[in-house]
């Protein structure tokens, strides 16, 4: 198949929502794109309120959201009213929760599982060996040995999470046998996702071949930043595209004329028009 020939339908409404409540994080991994913005804040509790409010007259309802986009959201302290508040306002939706896993307590544990739509756990690992871990992610192994207790915790108290485990790849970051252990491991424990490092303008990641297929996340997956912004891109991590802001209607502004032309364009197979979407080798 050749790439001018992909291309996608809108939908009606999104299947994902990320809600950036914040962007402070624990962590300082190689992969994260928090390294390419100054963008630092927290979604405002009346803000997720009046979001969640406005999805929960859609019909059919949202499939998925997630309450973060790159920070830790068990950071916040009032993770659990968010969740709670999606859980009651959007009951058919499913709540999928990332984390390092460092903030998770025992404590917020048993709090956690008992919000029924929380459906997916993920904790993102990315490393198997000690000194890979702390080298990537700026965390001390001592808190990597943790986590399968942690797990087992969540899996006792809810057997129908679906716990999944993943590390961001490149050989530049590890080996694949490191890759290799981390599969055999983490396996007995959860699903495993081992997911290419992908990368928007990091240095020496450019593609060498012209992308120009559309990207899929403009067609399935909205972002509404900590501020109201909004994007629709796995990356744009510093909301660079210039999206608009959310107008109190999201299925307005999911087809608004900024997103309806950016996804023209991409259809077009003419993304390298637009700086961000050409050092981007996501499609």
């Amino acid at each position: 198949m050749k790439q001018t020939q992909v291309k996608y339908d809108t939908p009606p409404q999104p299947r994902q929502i990320r809600l950036d409540t914040t962007t402070v994080c624990n962590a300082e991994c190689y992969s994260c794109h928090r390294y390419y913005t100054k963008r630092q804040g927290e979604m405002p509790f009346k803000l997720i309120e009046q979001i969640v409010e406005d999805v929960s007259h859609w019909n059919p309802p949202l499939e998925e959201i997630i309450p973060v986009n790159y920070g830790e959201f068990f950071l916040r302290k009032d993770w659990f009213d968010i969740l709670n508040l999606i859980s009651e306002s959007l009951p058919r939706t499913q709540i999928v929760t990332p984390t390092n896993g460092v903030a998770l307590t025992t404590e917020k544990i048993l709090e956690l599982v008992t919000i029924p739509n929380v459906k997916v756990i993920n904790f993102s690992i990315n490393a198997f060996f000690d000194d890979t871990y702390e080298n990537f992610t700026g965390i001390t192994a001592n808190q990597l040995h943790k986590i399968p207790e942690k797990i087992q915790l969540i899996k006792t108290e809810r057997p129908d999470m679906d716990i999944r485990i993943s590390m961001v790849f490149d050989p530049i970051y590890q080996t694949d046998l490191e890759r290799d252990y981390f599969k055999s491991y983490w396996s007995q424990l959860g699903s495993v996702w081992i997911l290419p490092a992908a990368s928007n303008g990091r240095n020496g990641k450019q593609p060498i071949n012209p992308v120009i297929v559309p990207c899929r996340s403009l067609f399935s997956d909205f972002v509404i930043g900590y501020d109201g912004k909004l994007s629709s891109c796995c990356f744009d991590a510093g909301f660079n595209l210039d999206l608009g802001y959310y107008s109190g209607d999201l299925k307005k502004d999911w087809m608004s004329k900024e997103f309806i032309e950016l996804r023209k364009i991409h259809n077009n197979h003419q993304r390298e028009t637009i700086p961000m979407c050409r050092e981007c080798t996501f499609g």
